[in-house]
């Protein structure tokens, strides 16, 4: 999947070991101020509870710049991680990465594109705010985000 210099690249299962690295530099902070880390834990939950096929790269002009996670389900499409390396942040990447999966939404006839953060990455709900998208549960630990990209049903 490409959109302009930005392009979406299936990571392959041997890149396992370097996604978990990654996945852990991304919500080390928020994971282990709510739950506490255990590497065991999230590397088998990383491992069991995802498919593969969830998983992309985030190339920027051929250089990897993040990491992206989402599925496919009944008239949504779901964000499970989106994490932009430190060093490639506030360069307007996420904005890029959403707009193309609300493309991509919308080619599939999805009606929504939905994700969940952690309450306190104050940042993250305040970007996906930023993108139209709306608060539709929460509890202490956890916000539920929605944007409706199109008004189309499936049949």
């Amino acid at each position: 999947m490409r959109h302009m210099d930005t392009q979406l690249i299936q990571i392959e299962r041997d890149d396992f070991e370097s996604l978990f690295s990654i996945v852990k530099q991304g919500l080390y902070t928020h994971i282990d101020d709510v739950f506490g880390w255990c590497d065991e834990f999230q590397f088998n939950r990383l491992k069991n509870d995802y498919e593969p096929h969830w998983f992309y790269w985030i190339y920027l002009n051929k250089i990897q710049v993040g990491m992206l996670c989402f599925k496919l389900y009944e008239n949504t499409l779901h964000v499970h991680l989106l994490i932009v390396f430190p060093e490639y942040q506030n360069q307007k990447l996420g904005e890029r990465v959403m707009n193309m999966l609300h493309e991509i939404a919308r080619e599939q006839g999805r009606s929504h594109v939905t994700l969940s953060s952690f309450t306190r990455n104050v940042s993250a709900v305040r970007f996906y705010k930023s993108l139209g998208y709306k608060v539709t549960e929460s509890d202490e630990n956890f916000l539920s985000l929605s944007l409706q990209v199109s008004s189309y049903k499936a049949l």
